[in-house]
Protein backbone atom coordinates (compact mmCIF):
# COMPACT_ATOMS: atom_id res chain seq x y z
CA UNK A 1 0.00 0.00 0.00
CA UNK A 2 1.39 3.54 -1.09
CA UNK A 3 0.50 6.64 0.07
CA UNK A 4 1.40 10.15 1.01
CA UNK A 5 1.20 12.63 4.26
CA UNK A 6 3.34 14.68 5.67
CA UNK A 7 4.43 16.16 9.32
CA UNK A 8 5.48 19.86 9.03
CA UNK A 9 8.94 20.94 10.78
CA UNK A 10 9.56 24.64 11.45
CA UNK A 11 12.28 24.01 8.63
CA UNK A 12 10.91 20.97 7.00
CA UNK A 13 8.81 17.68 6.55
CA UNK A 14 8.77 14.30 7.65
CA UNK A 15 6.70 12.74 4.21
CA UNK A 16 5.60 9.09 4.58
CA UNK A 17 5.97 8.01 0.61
CA UNK A 18 4.92 4.35 0.96
CA UNK A 19 3.70 1.57 3.60
CA UNK A 20 4.02 -1.89 3.40
CA UNK A 21 2.30 -3.35 6.68
CA UNK A 22 3.43 -1.25 10.05
CA UNK A 23 6.54 -0.13 7.92
CA UNK A 24 6.75 3.34 6.49
CA UNK A 25 9.66 4.51 4.08
CA UNK A 26 9.08 8.37 3.32
CA UNK A 27 11.89 11.39 3.56
CA UNK A 28 12.61 13.99 6.32
CA UNK A 29 13.78 17.41 5.75
CA UNK A 30 15.66 19.61 7.95
CA UNK A 31 17.32 22.54 7.28
CA UNK A 32 18.35 22.31 3.31
CA UNK A 33 19.34 18.59 4.26
CA UNK A 34 16.94 15.13 3.80
CA UNK A 35 17.13 11.76 5.35
CA UNK A 36 15.40 8.48 3.56
CA UNK A 37 13.88 6.72 6.03
CA UNK A 38 14.52 3.55 7.22
CA UNK A 39 17.88 5.27 7.80
CA UNK A 40 20.95 4.67 10.08
CA UNK A 41 22.85 7.34 11.37
CA UNK A 42 26.00 6.46 12.23
CA UNK A 43 27.65 7.94 15.50
CA UNK A 44 30.54 9.97 14.94
CA UNK A 45 32.74 11.32 17.38
CA UNK A 46 34.10 15.31 15.89
CA UNK A 47 35.50 15.76 19.05
CA UNK A 48 37.98 13.67 20.52
CA UNK A 49 40.37 14.81 22.39
CA UNK A 50 42.80 16.82 19.68
CA UNK A 51 42.71 20.07 17.84
CA UNK A 52 42.30 21.30 14.60
CA UNK A 53 45.67 20.58 13.14
CA UNK A 54 45.29 16.82 14.05
CA UNK A 55 41.08 16.75 12.63
CA UNK A 56 40.49 16.91 16.32
CA UNK A 57 41.97 13.32 17.61
CA UNK A 58 40.73 10.51 18.71
CA UNK A 59 42.56 7.74 16.76
CA UNK A 60 39.63 5.47 14.93
CA UNK A 61 37.34 8.89 15.73
CA UNK A 62 39.82 10.53 13.58
CA UNK A 63 40.32 8.22 10.51
CA UNK A 64 36.38 8.24 10.52
CA UNK A 65 36.75 11.72 9.94
CA UNK A 66 39.10 11.87 7.13
CA UNK A 67 36.82 9.19 5.09
CA UNK A 68 33.81 12.28 5.72
CA UNK A 69 36.14 14.48 4.07
CA UNK A 70 37.89 12.34 1.63
CA UNK A 71 41.32 13.06 2.76
CA UNK A 72 44.25 11.79 1.31
CA UNK A 73 44.68 10.30 4.60
CA UNK A 74 42.51 7.57 3.18
CA UNK A 75 43.53 7.51 -0.03
CA UNK A 76 40.57 10.10 -1.53
CA UNK A 77 37.32 9.04 -2.48
CA UNK A 78 33.87 10.53 -1.94
CA UNK A 79 32.05 8.53 1.01
CA UNK A 80 29.78 11.35 1.93
CA UNK A 81 26.56 9.31 1.14
CA UNK A 82 27.18 7.02 3.93
CA UNK A 83 26.85 10.60 5.95
CA UNK A 84 23.70 11.54 5.03
CA UNK A 85 22.87 11.79 9.00
CA UNK A 86 25.39 11.21 11.76
CA UNK A 87 24.47 11.12 15.38
CA UNK A 88 26.72 13.14 17.96
CA UNK A 89 26.47 12.99 22.17
CA UNK A 90 27.21 16.17 24.25
CA UNK A 91 28.67 13.70 26.29
CA UNK A 92 31.29 12.61 24.02
CA UNK A 93 33.02 16.05 24.25
CA UNK A 94 34.97 15.40 27.59
CA UNK A 95 35.40 11.78 27.34
CA UNK A 96 39.24 12.30 26.76
CA UNK A 97 39.70 14.80 29.62
CA UNK A 98 40.37 17.97 28.36
CA UNK A 99 41.18 21.58 29.22
CA UNK A 100 38.74 24.12 29.96
CA UNK A 101 40.35 25.86 26.46
CA UNK A 102 40.01 22.97 24.40
CA UNK A 103 36.48 22.35 25.35
CA UNK A 104 35.77 25.81 25.12
CA UNK A 105 37.33 25.57 21.18
CA UNK A 106 35.16 22.68 20.52
CA UNK A 107 31.87 24.72 21.14
CA UNK A 108 33.25 28.13 20.10
CA UNK A 109 31.57 27.21 16.24
CA UNK A 110 28.84 24.76 14.80
CA UNK A 111 30.35 21.83 13.29
CA UNK A 112 29.33 22.30 10.13
CA UNK A 113 30.48 25.70 10.10
CA UNK A 114 34.52 24.47 10.28
CA UNK A 115 36.26 24.33 7.27
CA UNK A 116 37.82 21.21 8.77
CA UNK A 117 35.17 19.11 8.61
CA UNK A 118 33.20 18.26 4.96
CA UNK A 119 30.31 17.27 6.83
CA UNK A 120 26.86 18.79 4.83
CA UNK A 121 24.28 15.73 6.27
CA UNK A 122 21.91 15.97 9.03
CA UNK A 123 23.89 16.62 12.46
CA UNK A 124 21.65 15.03 15.10
CA UNK A 125 22.80 16.03 18.57
CA UNK A 126 21.90 13.96 21.84
CA UNK A 127 21.55 15.49 25.05
CA UNK A 128 23.97 12.33 26.63
CA UNK A 129 21.04 12.02 29.46
CA UNK A 130 22.40 8.74 30.04
CA UNK A 131 25.97 9.74 31.02
CA UNK A 132 24.74 12.52 32.85
CA UNK A 133 22.42 10.47 35.09
CA UNK A 134 24.73 10.16 37.87
CA UNK A 135 27.07 13.14 38.85
CA UNK A 136 25.17 16.01 36.42
CA UNK A 137 28.23 17.20 35.46
CA UNK A 138 30.58 17.15 32.06
CA UNK A 139 34.15 16.82 33.97
CA UNK A 140 36.99 17.71 31.73
CA UNK A 141 40.96 17.61 33.30
CA UNK A 142 40.79 21.60 35.08
CA UNK A 143 37.28 21.82 34.62
CA UNK A 144 33.24 20.78 35.08
CA UNK A 145 30.27 21.96 33.58
CA UNK A 146 27.39 21.77 35.62
CA UNK A 147 24.66 20.02 33.53
CA UNK A 148 21.30 20.94 33.14
CA UNK A 149 18.33 21.16 30.55
CA UNK A 150 19.43 24.65 29.76
CA UNK A 151 23.28 23.95 29.66
CA UNK A 152 22.59 20.96 27.64
CA UNK A 153 20.64 22.85 24.96
CA UNK A 154 23.08 25.85 24.99
CA UNK A 155 25.84 22.97 23.75
CA UNK A 156 23.52 21.11 21.25
CA UNK A 157 23.17 24.82 19.95
CA UNK A 158 26.62 25.87 19.57
CA UNK A 159 27.73 22.38 18.19
CA UNK A 160 25.17 23.30 15.23
CA UNK A 161 22.33 20.37 15.98
CA UNK A 162 19.84 20.25 13.30
CA UNK A 163 18.00 17.85 14.92
CA UNK A 164 18.16 17.99 18.81
CA UNK A 165 16.43 16.17 21.71
CA UNK A 166 15.52 17.08 25.48
CA UNK A 167 17.66 16.39 28.44
CA UNK A 168 16.01 12.82 29.80
CA UNK A 169 16.37 10.54 32.85
CA UNK A 170 16.47 6.83 30.83
CA UNK A 171 14.82 3.75 32.21
CA UNK A 172 16.66 0.76 34.06
CA UNK A 173 15.19 -2.56 33.63
CA UNK A 174 15.90 -3.03 37.32
CA UNK A 175 13.91 0.18 38.00
CA UNK A 176 10.41 -0.11 40.22
CA UNK A 177 7.38 1.50 39.23
CA UNK A 178 7.91 4.20 41.35
CA UNK A 179 11.39 4.87 40.15
CA UNK A 180 10.19 4.92 36.25
CA UNK A 181 7.66 7.22 37.06
CA UNK A 182 10.07 9.35 38.92
CA UNK A 183 12.28 9.55 35.90
CA UNK A 184 9.56 10.20 34.03
CA UNK A 185 8.25 13.51 35.93
CA UNK A 186 11.91 15.08 35.84
CA UNK A 187 11.80 14.52 31.88
CA UNK A 188 9.16 16.10 31.67
CA UNK A 189 10.20 18.87 33.70
CA UNK A 190 13.17 19.10 31.37
CA UNK A 191 10.32 18.88 28.35
CA UNK A 192 8.61 21.87 29.09
CA UNK A 193 11.67 24.03 29.65
CA UNK A 194 13.35 22.64 26.65
CA UNK A 195 10.15 23.51 24.65
CA UNK A 196 10.32 27.46 26.14
CA UNK A 197 14.46 27.38 25.14
CA UNK A 198 14.19 26.40 22.11
CA UNK A 199 11.00 28.13 20.76
CA UNK A 200 11.65 29.97 17.50
CA UNK A 201 14.68 28.56 16.80
CA UNK A 202 15.74 26.98 13.51
CA UNK A 203 16.07 23.55 15.41
CA UNK A 204 13.99 19.65 14.76
CA UNK A 205 13.16 18.82 17.92
CA UNK A 206 12.25 15.33 19.08
CA UNK A 207 10.89 14.13 22.48
CA UNK A 208 12.29 11.38 23.77
CA UNK A 209 10.30 8.89 25.23
CA UNK A 210 11.26 5.41 27.90
CA UNK A 211 9.18 2.70 28.22
CA UNK A 212 9.40 -1.59 27.39
CA UNK A 213 6.10 -1.86 26.56
CA UNK A 214 2.51 -0.19 25.91
CA UNK A 215 1.51 0.53 29.68
CA UNK A 216 5.21 2.04 30.25
CA UNK A 217 5.16 4.09 27.58
CA UNK A 218 1.73 5.57 27.95
CA UNK A 219 2.18 5.95 31.99
CA UNK A 220 5.78 8.10 30.21
CA UNK A 221 3.61 10.48 28.33
CA UNK A 222 1.02 10.94 30.80
CA UNK A 223 3.48 12.40 32.93
CA UNK A 224 4.43 15.02 29.43
CA UNK A 225 0.98 15.47 29.83
CA UNK A 226 0.33 16.17 33.24
CA UNK A 227 2.86 18.63 32.91
CA UNK A 228 2.88 20.24 29.39
CA UNK A 229 -0.48 19.56 27.81
CA UNK A 230 -0.98 16.73 24.60
CA UNK A 231 -1.91 19.62 22.45
CA UNK A 232 1.56 21.68 22.47
CA UNK A 233 3.48 17.96 22.63
CA UNK A 234 1.65 17.58 18.99
CA UNK A 235 2.07 20.95 18.20
CA UNK A 236 6.07 21.94 18.80
CA UNK A 237 7.68 17.95 18.43
CA UNK A 238 8.87 17.32 15.28
CA UNK A 239 9.23 13.62 16.23
CA UNK A 240 9.70 10.67 18.92
CA UNK A 241 13.28 9.27 20.45
CA UNK A 242 12.75 6.43 21.73
CA UNK A 243 15.43 5.31 24.23
CA UNK A 244 16.26 3.26 27.54
CA UNK A 245 16.62 0.08 24.95
CA UNK A 246 20.32 -0.69 25.21
CA UNK A 247 20.02 -3.12 27.84
CA UNK A 248 17.81 -4.88 25.99
CA UNK A 249 19.86 -5.08 22.66
CA UNK A 250 20.23 -8.98 22.53
CA UNK A 251 17.14 -9.62 23.42
CA UNK A 252 15.07 -9.45 20.34
CA UNK A 253 11.67 -9.97 21.29
CA UNK A 254 11.56 -7.64 23.89
CA UNK A 255 13.13 -4.95 21.48
CA UNK A 256 10.49 -5.95 18.90
CA UNK A 257 7.52 -5.20 21.61
CA UNK A 258 8.94 -2.41 22.51
CA UNK A 259 8.71 -0.36 19.32
CA UNK A 260 5.42 -2.13 18.41
CA UNK A 261 4.23 -0.96 21.46
CA UNK A 262 5.65 2.98 21.06
CA UNK A 263 3.93 3.21 17.52
CA UNK A 264 0.92 1.93 19.07
CA UNK A 265 0.79 4.11 22.14
CA UNK A 266 1.84 7.31 19.63
CA UNK A 267 -0.97 5.94 17.36
CA UNK A 268 -3.45 6.01 20.27
CA UNK A 269 -2.37 9.60 21.32
CA UNK A 270 -2.67 11.04 17.91
CA UNK A 271 0.86 11.07 16.99
CA UNK A 272 0.94 8.83 14.17
CA UNK A 273 2.45 11.05 12.20
CA UNK A 274 5.36 11.65 13.97
CA UNK A 275 8.86 9.99 12.69
CA UNK A 276 10.00 7.41 15.78
CA UNK A 277 13.92 7.01 15.43
CA UNK A 278 15.23 4.35 18.38
CA UNK A 279 18.51 5.23 19.88
CA UNK A 280 21.39 2.92 20.22
CA UNK A 281 20.44 0.00 18.15
CA UNK A 282 21.52 -1.32 15.16
CA UNK A 283 22.26 -4.15 12.94
CA UNK A 284 20.33 -7.38 12.84
CA UNK A 285 17.56 -5.49 15.12
CA UNK A 286 17.13 -3.29 12.28
CA UNK A 287 15.00 -5.15 9.80
CA UNK A 288 13.01 -6.43 12.48
CA UNK A 289 11.94 -3.27 14.13
CA UNK A 290 11.43 -1.04 10.96
CA UNK A 291 8.66 -4.17 10.01
CA UNK A 292 6.68 -2.67 13.29
CA UNK A 293 7.43 1.18 12.26
CA UNK A 294 10.84 2.49 13.52
CA UNK A 295 11.52 5.15 10.79
CA UNK A 296 15.63 5.91 11.90
CA UNK A 297 18.41 4.09 13.83
CA UNK A 298 21.98 5.31 15.06
CA UNK A 299 24.64 3.21 16.13
CA UNK A 300 28.68 3.12 16.87
CA UNK A 301 28.59 -0.67 16.48
CA UNK A 302 30.69 0.08 13.05
CA UNK A 303 32.93 1.13 14.90
CA UNK A 304 32.83 -0.94 18.17
CA UNK A 305 33.16 -3.95 15.61
CA UNK A 306 36.46 -2.66 13.70
CA UNK A 307 38.46 -1.40 17.00
CA UNK A 308 36.98 -5.72 17.95
CA UNK A 309 38.78 -7.01 15.08
CA UNK A 310 35.70 -7.63 13.55
CA UNK A 311 34.71 -7.23 9.49
CA UNK A 312 31.51 -7.24 8.72
CA UNK A 313 30.04 -9.18 5.64
CA UNK A 314 26.72 -8.55 6.04
CA UNK A 315 24.19 -6.80 8.71
CA UNK A 316 24.03 -9.94 10.53
CA UNK A 317 27.64 -11.78 10.66
CA UNK A 318 31.07 -10.86 10.62
CA UNK A 319 34.63 -12.93 11.00
CA UNK A 320 37.90 -12.06 12.02
CA UNK A 321 39.54 -9.50 9.52
CA UNK A 322 42.81 -11.08 9.67
CA UNK A 323 40.60 -13.92 7.53
CA UNK A 324 38.25 -12.18 5.34
CA UNK A 325 38.61 -12.54 1.93
CA UNK A 326 38.28 -8.40 0.65
CA UNK A 327 37.66 -9.79 -3.02
CA UNK A 328 34.67 -10.77 -2.50
CA UNK A 329 33.35 -7.35 -1.26
CA UNK A 330 32.74 -4.54 -3.85
CA UNK A 331 32.56 -1.36 -1.55
CA UNK A 332 34.78 1.36 -2.02
CA UNK A 333 37.22 0.46 0.47
CA UNK A 334 37.10 -3.20 -0.16
CA UNK A 335 37.86 -1.81 -4.06
CA UNK A 336 40.96 0.42 -2.92
CA UNK A 337 44.06 -1.74 -3.36
CA UNK A 338 45.95 1.04 -0.74
CA UNK A 339 43.08 0.52 2.03
CA UNK A 340 42.70 -3.25 1.52
CA UNK A 341 46.75 -3.44 1.99
CA UNK A 342 45.68 -0.90 5.34
CA UNK A 343 43.24 -4.02 6.06
CA UNK A 344 45.48 -7.00 5.76
CA UNK A 345 48.24 -5.19 7.95
CA UNK A 346 50.62 -2.98 5.81
CA UNK A 347 49.65 0.37 8.21
CA UNK A 348 51.55 2.68 10.45
CA UNK A 349 49.23 3.27 12.71
CA UNK A 350 45.97 0.27 14.11
CA UNK A 351 43.91 3.35 13.47
CA UNK A 352 44.84 3.12 9.67
CA UNK A 353 43.72 -0.41 9.72
CA UNK A 354 41.15 -0.68 12.16
CA UNK A 355 39.46 2.68 10.44
CA UNK A 356 39.11 1.25 7.39
CA UNK A 357 37.39 -1.65 8.25
CA UNK A 358 35.03 0.30 10.25
CA UNK A 359 34.02 2.34 7.01
CA UNK A 360 33.35 -1.11 5.72
CA UNK A 361 31.15 -2.13 8.22
CA UNK A 362 29.12 1.18 8.15
CA UNK A 363 29.09 1.24 3.93
CA UNK A 364 27.67 -2.42 4.53
CA UNK A 365 25.37 -1.63 7.39
CA UNK A 366 23.48 1.28 4.98
CA UNK A 367 23.44 -0.57 2.23
CA UNK A 368 21.43 -3.25 3.79
CA UNK A 369 19.09 -0.57 5.48
CA UNK A 370 18.78 0.62 1.54
CA UNK A 371 17.65 -2.90 0.70
CA UNK A 372 15.03 -2.86 3.58
CA UNK A 373 13.82 0.47 2.29
CA UNK A 374 13.75 -0.63 -1.39
CA UNK A 375 11.70 -3.54 -0.03
CA UNK A 376 9.00 -1.45 1.49
CA UNK A 377 8.87 0.33 -1.49
CA UNK A 378 7.62 -2.00 -3.07
CA UNK A 379 3.91 -3.02 -4.15
CA UNK A 380 2.14 -4.59 -0.78
CA UNK A 381 4.06 -6.52 1.97
CA UNK A 382 5.49 -9.32 -0.57
CA UNK A 383 9.09 -7.43 -0.72
CA UNK A 384 9.74 -6.97 2.75
CA UNK A 385 8.64 -10.63 4.07
CA UNK A 386 10.64 -11.67 1.40
CA UNK A 387 13.49 -9.83 2.27
CA UNK A 388 12.82 -10.93 6.27
CA UNK A 389 12.57 -14.54 5.45
CA UNK A 390 16.03 -14.39 2.97
CA UNK A 391 18.27 -12.80 5.66
CA UNK A 392 16.57 -13.43 9.00
CA UNK A 393 14.12 -16.43 8.06
CA UNK A 394 17.43 -18.92 7.26
CA UNK A 395 19.43 -18.28 10.74
CA UNK A 396 17.91 -20.22 13.67
CA UNK A 397 18.13 -17.52 16.23
CA UNK A 398 16.15 -15.52 14.42
CA UNK A 399 13.08 -17.13 12.96
CA UNK A 400 11.02 -16.79 15.60
CA UNK A 401 11.50 -13.25 15.45
CA UNK A 402 11.40 -13.45 12.16
CA UNK A 403 7.54 -14.86 11.80
CA UNK A 404 6.78 -13.21 14.20
CA UNK A 405 6.66 -9.72 12.61
CA UNK A 406 5.60 -10.90 9.36
CA UNK A 407 2.39 -12.44 10.94
CA UNK A 408 1.95 -9.10 13.77
CA UNK A 409 2.79 -6.48 11.29
CA UNK A 410 3.14 -7.44 8.02
CA UNK A 411 0.11 -9.52 7.43
CA UNK A 412 1.30 -12.73 8.06
CA UNK A 413 2.25 -15.40 4.88
CA UNK A 414 -1.08 -16.44 4.14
Amino acid sequence: MSRTGSQRFDDGQFEITDEAGDARSGVIRINGTQLETPNLLPVVNFYAGGTDSSLYGGGIHRTIKEFINGDQAVNGGDYGQYFDGVMTSVASLTDYGISRERYEDYVEAPIKQRDVFDFDGTLFVDSGGFKFLGDRKLDGSDFEVEVDQEAIFDIQRKLGGDLVVNLDRPISPDDSYQERVEKARLTAENVAEFLDLTDGGRHTRYLTLHGYNYSMLDTFLEEVDSIIGRDRVHREFDGVALGSLVPLKDNKGKLITAVSDCRDVLNDWGFDDLPLHVLGISSSAIPLLAAVGADTFDSSSYIHSAINGKYCTSLYSSEPVDDANFSRCDCPVCSDPELVRRMEGDAEYQKDKLGAVAMHNLIIQKREVEKIRTAIQEPGTDGLIKYIEQSLGRQQSMQQHAHRVVNESLGGYF
